[in-house]
């Protein structure tokens, strides 16, 4: 008995021996291929991440510079619109009020450049011939009729708005097709309300301001096919590529430069019935009012004395 007892515990350790021998043998051939599968997927990926880097076209100068053309092209057919912003306003010194208010004038039948390079996918909300504003709003459906463009909204609300580049943008290209353009637009707008006079003259006040331009363009098969744009996009320094709305363009401009200009006869707003939903420029009231905003330069050289019905005018 102690024999038979004896036997199977050989037996028993031999078999354990054995089990522990298949399962490590087992456990190393699992390893080993856990291990070749992963230098495999490496291998793979770094094969295809070398291929993909190799398929990366490098764009030659010809290209890059057509691509620079571009999307120059393209930032200036979006952004040069409406009044000439670049204007020297000095110009308008002492001049008849109405010549100068038809320089100011937001122009008739503003239209996208018909040339302008895209692919993009022109949204029907966007650009002057849209919808109007009222059109798109419940409580104002009444004045749609009369109103029924962006641009005739908006030339009803405001006298005159536009923007210019204030010099050439600058265009940096990349291997992969993208240009970076950089640069400074100027705005200019006009609001009616301006009251302050002296003698003959009356002052016109509208306001300027530069916004800082940095956008990145995708250009495929000689189209813009993409714009990413960096800081905020306000309407009307893309009036093409976006909804005009009543919001903050009065707000934005009242920020930048403003400068009274003397005009010789009144002010006649003639073809404006605002609506009062867009806020429009403060109108000074006396060369100290708005904080000292306003440049009052240009009246320093005006004379009142033929004027008789000046009250407390300096002598010439």
């Amino acid at each position: 008995m102690s024999h038979n007892k004896k036997t199977i515990t050989i037996i028993t350790a031999v078999v354990l021996v054995l089990a522990l021998v298949i399962g490590w043998c087992a456990w190393r051939k699992h390893v080993t291929s856990t291990k070749e599968t992963q230098a495999s997927a490496n291998t793979s990926s770094s094969s295809s991440t070398n291929k993909a880097k190799k398929k990366t076209p490098v764009l030659s100068d010809k290209q890059k510079e057509q691509n620079k053309t571009i999307a120059l092209q393209m930032e200036k057919d979006m952004r040069n619109w409406g009044v000439d912003s670049l204007a020297d306003p000095h110009q308008w010194a002492k001049q008849p009020a109405d010549q100068v208010l038809a320089a100011l004038r937001t122009p008739d039948n503003i239209e996208t450049p018909a040339d302008m390079p895209t692919s993009m996918k022109i949204n029907q909300g966007w650009g002057s011939n849209a919808p109007s504003y009222v059109c798109n709003t419940f409580d104002y459906q009444s004045l749609c009729d009369t109103m029924p463009t962006s641009q005739a909204w908006w030339k009803n609300e405001v006298w005159g708005t536009g923007t210019r580049w204030v010099k050439d943008p600058t265009a940096k290209v990349y291997d992969d097709g993208k240009v970076r353009v950089k640069g400074k637009v100027r705005t200019i707008l006009v609001t009616s309300g301006d009251t302050y006079s002296e003698g003959d003259y009356n002052a016109l006040t509208p306001a300027w301001r530069d916004y800082q331009i940095d956008d990145l363009l995708t250009i495929e098969n000689g189209k813009v096919s993409d714009i990413e744009y960096e800081g905020d996009q306000y309407w009307w320094i893309n009036p093409f590529l976006s909804q005009w709305t009543p919001d903050k363009v009065a707000d934005s401009l009242g920020y930048g430069t403003r400068i009274a200009i003397p005009v010789s006869g009144g002010l006649n707003w003639n073809g404006m019935n605002p609506t009062g939903i867009t806020r429009v420029l403060n109108a000074p009231e006396s060369k100290g009012d708005l904080d000292g905003k306003v440049d009052w330069s240009m009246w320093d050289d005006v004379s009142f004395s033929s004027n008789t019905g000046c009250q407390n005018c300096p002598a010439s």
